[in-house]
């Protein structure tokens, strides 16, 4: 049996409603006051909201943005008298649109509607429980559902970014609301960054609903926080921090693990963000590559690998670091035994003239000492 609830500031309305639901054999309980309905919402557990988009206390726009933001799934069907409202109302991922005054038929269609949609909603489900989902967020922020190659397209750039700056909260159960404005939208006025924030928090919450993800940014006394049901969640760069701090040592069962993850590193965290709170995250996990990278390279030389092996690493390092003497210094040894003394005279000039370009500097005395040692030995 279907469950609704309906909520009209008009009493007569309201009961009016509710008796042509019963009649078509729904379950309904309905409210004149949108907080009591809102509180009432996860107790009831109903299928779909027959919502009053005009209400003084809040209208029925609001609530079903609050409805959403607290991470319960259900049919929102609006009931309004002005059709102007229309745009607005399917905007919040609306299934129906009525005006007033209501007709069983119209109704009755709208019944229709929600069954079909809570079947499938329920297949869907059932079909996904066994899911993983990946989530990168080394380079571009990225989130992939099962085996899809395509990552999920969210609605604006601003969800994207709440989405992982809550995943990087990781010991905090709850994000205070002021923070949030403060560190995505530091430009506006706290009125307008309010109202950004519940209408980003709304398409995030939309977003991973229509993708059948089972996570969801729910809203708590002095903020939000995140809400994760789905048992299979993988995050690159949680692995990446993992590797950093293991007190595991590298061995020949978990080299792979870290050959992978190390290769993954793709990008810097969130390279798309422009946002101040992004940069001291980006070097902090920076640094857990580098990190990670010199262990497995300490483990290749421990295990006399491959100098090419070792150097491909290295070289991924100096992407990220390529100013570091101690490293280049490495890379400049193991160009040698791989190419020789050209091997090493072609990497040592391109060294200087790199940093000589770039710092107006020369090789450190010990990097030049190598170099000539190298020159006079081969």
């Amino acid at each position: 049996m279907i469950k609704a609830i309906v909520v009209d500031d008009e009493a007569l309305t309201t009961e009016y409603i509710c008796r042509l639901l019963r009649n078509a054999g729904v379950e309904v309980q309905g409210y004149t006051n949108p907080y009591e309905a809102i509180e009432n919402v996860n107790i009831q557990k109903p299928d779909v909201l027959f919502l009053d988009i005009e209400m003084p206390e809040m209208n029925g726009l609001e609530l079903a943005k609050r409805v959403y933001a607290s991470g319960y799934e259900c049919e929102i069907v609006f009931i309004t008298a002005y059709s102007q409202y229309a745009i607005d109302a399917f905007e919040v991922n609306a299934l129906d649109y009525l005006l007033k005054p209501i007709m069983s038929e119209t109704l009755n269609r709208s019944i229709e509607r929600v069954k079909k949609r809570r079947s499938v909603t329920s297949y869907s489900k059932v079909s996904s429980t066994n899911k993983k989902i990946r989530i990168s967020l080394l380079g571009n922020m990225s989130l992939y559902v099962g085996e899809e190659k395509k990552p999920i397209r969210w609605m604006t750039a601003k969800s994207a970014e709440i989405f992982a700056f809550m995943l990087l909260q990781k010991d905090e159960k709850e994000v205070s609301k002021w923070k949030l404005m403060e560190v995505i939208w530091p430009e506006k006025d706290m009125e307008k960054a309010d109202i950004n924030l519940r209408s980003t928090v709304s398409r995030l919450n939309k977003t991973l609903r229509e993708h059948d993800i089972e996570i969801s940014l729910i809203s708590t006394r002095n903020g939000y926080a995140l809400h994760k049901m789905e048992s299979k969640i993988e995050i690159d760069a949680f692995k990446l921090e993992n590797i950093a701090f293991s007190p595991t040592k590298i061995n020949d069962e978990n080299m792979e693990y870290y050959e992978e993850v190390i290769s993954s590193y793709k990008g810097m965290l969130l390279e798309e963000f422009n946002s101040d709170w992004c940069y001291a995250a980006r070097e902090t996990y920076n640094r857990y590559f580098i990190n990670g990278a010199q262990k497995l390279v300490k483990y290749y030389e421990s295990m006399d690998a491959e100098p090419l092996k070792i150097l491909n690493i290295i070289e991924l390092i100096i992407k990220y670091e390529p100013y570091d003497e101690k490293i280049r210094e490495n890379a400049l040894r193991l160009n040698y035994r791989i190419g020789g003394r050209k091997g090493a005279e072609k990497y040592y000039i391109e060294y200087c003239e790199l940093i000589k370009k770039d710092l107006q500097i020369e090789p450190s005395y010990s990097m030049k000492k190598l170099y000539k040692w190298m020159l006079e030995n081969n």
